[in-house]
């Protein structure tokens, strides 16, 4: 039997067994049970199945040819689309396979209605975040070029990095774990009878409340943990003498950081000779402001968490409060501006929007 703990997306794309339970429902045990012993690999797994499953196509009489796969290209390339549409493309290696001829001309359908959409509605058309429910999980896959705002029901904040993914319990009710391949910063709500782990590969960090950025993109081979305020602890779930467990269990107080390197099975814990700008010292400095303009503001809060904040520049910008948002979560930061403007927010769809207001106070 094949072993798929190492596989990545393309990988399962590749392989037969997989591809026949995707389109067939053959060996569902094995996968169900393949699945429960490999949580850290389900979101490799879901965007496999999600690439196979969504291309459904009824087989065509006659099988295509390298020429009719080439013109089709040709087409596709002569009337704009690779310039019209910007999709997130992963480089497969199917292309010529029969599955691929059959499915070649059916994308160039779907191609041209996506410009059809985006002509009539006279928007722009921008990439997309992909949101999957599996009960009783949802899995956030951020195919942007922009971070990703994820809120989670017990208050808890993740900002997820471009081409990262995260899988979390819809409600925490006996636990609170999330599942992260990539990279994301994390602002955790305080809860001391329940901790907060994050799975990343084979390692975990449990905190109880906290602020931490966690980067463990499987092809780097490499995980990090940085801590911004509170204090972390970070194991390798796999560790089984006492060795090991006290070789790969580090705890970790703000402005200090850890790095696993998997090859080399080395870990450096290491203090930052510069303190984080969400560190507790810094951030009384960066976030108490003396009648400074809104956009001010709003920037310091961008440039912190690496988000992006929609709003009207020009009516809202030149507002000028007084504030000290150092010891708010981000949302909060975000709401109590907007409270001091009279202006309302929406935290929609990963994106942080402040509405145009109806009434501008006066300073």
């Amino acid at each position: 039997m094949t072993d798929y703990s190492n596989f990545e997306v393309e990988d399962f794309l590749h392989d037969d067994f997989f591809i026949d339970w995707v389109l067939k429902g053959t060996q569902q045990d094995f996968w169900d049970q393949w699945l429960l012993k490999h949580p850290d690999r389900k979101i490799i797994v879901e965007k496999a199945h999600l690439i196979i499953s969504a291309i459904v196509v009824q087989p065509l009489k006659d099988e295509l040819t390298d020429a009719d796969v080439n013109s089709i290209a040709a087409y596709v390339h002569e009337h704009g689309f690779t310039e019209t549409i910007e999709p997130n493309i992963i480089p497969l290696k199917f292309h010529q396979t029969k599955w691929f001829r059959f499915a070649a001309l059916f994308l160039a359908f779907v191609t041209a209605g996506l410009i059809f959409s985006r002509i009539r509605t006279g928007n722009n058309l921008k990439e997309q975040s992909l949101v999957q429910v599996t009960d009783p999980y949802l899995n956030v896959i951020n195919n942007t070029r922009q971070t990703r705002l994820v809120r989670m029901n017990d208050g808890s904040l993740a900002v997820l990095k471009p081409g990262s993914g995260l899988k979390y319990l819809k409600t925490f009710k006996s636990k609170r774990e999330v599942f992260l391949d990539g990279e994301a910063f994390f602002e955790i709500h305080k809860n001391p009878s329940m901790p907060f782990l994050v799975h990343s590969h084979d390692m975990i960090v449990r905190v109880l409340g906290t602020s931490f950025t966690v980067k463990s993109f499987n092809h780097d081979q490499e995980f990090k943990v940085i801590v911004n305020t509170g204090k972390v602890l970070v194991y390798n779930q796999k560790a089984v003498t006492t060795a090991d467990k006290q070789k790969y269990t580090v705890t970790l107080i703000p402005n200090q950081q850890v790095i696993y390197e998997a090859k080399a099975s080395q870990v450096t814990k290491e203090t930052l000779t510069k303190p984080l700008t969400l560190s507790k010292e810094i951030a009384q400095k960066e976030f108490t402001f003396d009648n400074a303009p809104l956009s001010v503001i709003i920037e310091k809060i961008e440039k912190a968490y690496d988000v992006n904040i929609e709003y009207d520049k020009t009516k809202l910008g030149n507002i000028n409060l007084t504030a000290s948002l150092s010891d708010r979560p981000l949302d909060e930061k975000v709401k109590l501006i907007c409270k001091a403007v009279n202006v309302s927010c929406q935290f929609v769809d990963g994106r942080i929007i402040i509405d145009n207001p109806n009434h501008i106070p006066t300073n």
